[in-house]
């Protein structure tokens, strides 16, 4: 497609990928900065969040890339190849979940309540990031002759753009999330919603990704992880409507 977004000369090159990985924060930045104002929480809270996922995220996302892609020795003959390109989402997302619990330590506030508010936003950044990945051509789908199919430079064939498949439904699961998190719900239930739905779509999608590798069976890596997150956020919906459910049974 259109890896490079703009060459510059002189051997500046701004790339799609990087260009959309920004807007994909900045979007996620508006996202947390509005809701923590809503709620009149501390107006340092949006930086420190963003700022310890932007770091946990990305170091999170490199270091199960390498572990995938690349062994130690391969790694040490040429570094900075490993650096500058590829990243692991999973890794990402479990790094920003340890951000967002080192946050909620240091600034002494409820985990829960800061991952309803950070929920939206990642899911929105991530379906920005997601235009970068399709400009790229990586993340591509199986070969298919629907006519919405794309062909990508290195390929003769057309695929499912899964990429798009994955921004237009982020961006359908922000605009739900954004419109029940004033509801009054307990707290917790907007991220549970959030990460079951997303960890459903991931586990889903991954069938019709081509670039994706088998890790137990015909399950990828990626689709353990959503299993995992199905459960977990699952069980916690389970809990807080279980909750809510023997509250108005004693009212």
């Amino acid at each position: 497609m259109y890896p490079v977004l703009l060459d510059l000369g002189g051997g500046l090159v701004i790339y799609s990928y990087s260009v959309f990985l920004a807007l994909g924060y900045l979007a996620a930045y508006w996202v947390v900065s509005a809701e923590i104002s809503r709620r009149r929480m501390d107006p340092e809270l949006p930086s420190a969040l963003l700022l310890a996922c932007f770091i946990a995220g990305l170091a999170g996302a490199k270091i199960l890339f390498l572990y995938q892609n690349a062994t130690l020795t391969e790694f040490l003959a040429d570094p900075v190849r490993y650096f500058v390109s590829g990243y692991a989402s999973v890794g990402g997302l479990v790094g920003i979940f340890c951000a967002v619990w080192i946050v909620s330590r240091l600034k002494k506030t409820d985990f829960q309540r800061l991952l309803d508010i950070v929920c939206p936003a990642l899911i929105l950044g991530h379906g920005v990031g997601r235009i970068g990945c399709f400009l790229n051509g990586c993340d591509y789908g199986t070969v298919c002759s629907l006519p919405w199919a794309v062909s990508f430079s290195e390929r003769v064939v057309s695929v499912h753009p899964t990429q798009i498949y994955d921004t237009l439904f982020m961006a359908l699961l922000f605009v739900f999330l954004w419109r029940i998190r004033t509801q009054n719900h307990p707290t917790g239930f907007v991220s549970a919603v959030g990460f079951v739905i997303l960890g459903t779509q991931r586990f889903l999608i991954e069938f019709i990704r081509e670039t994706t590798p088998s890790f137990i069976g015909d399950l990828s890596q990626a689709q353990l992880a959503a299993l995992l997150l199905v459960v977990v956020f699952g069980t916690r919906l389970f809990q807080l409507s279980g909750s809510v459910l023997g509250k108005q049974t004693q009212n």
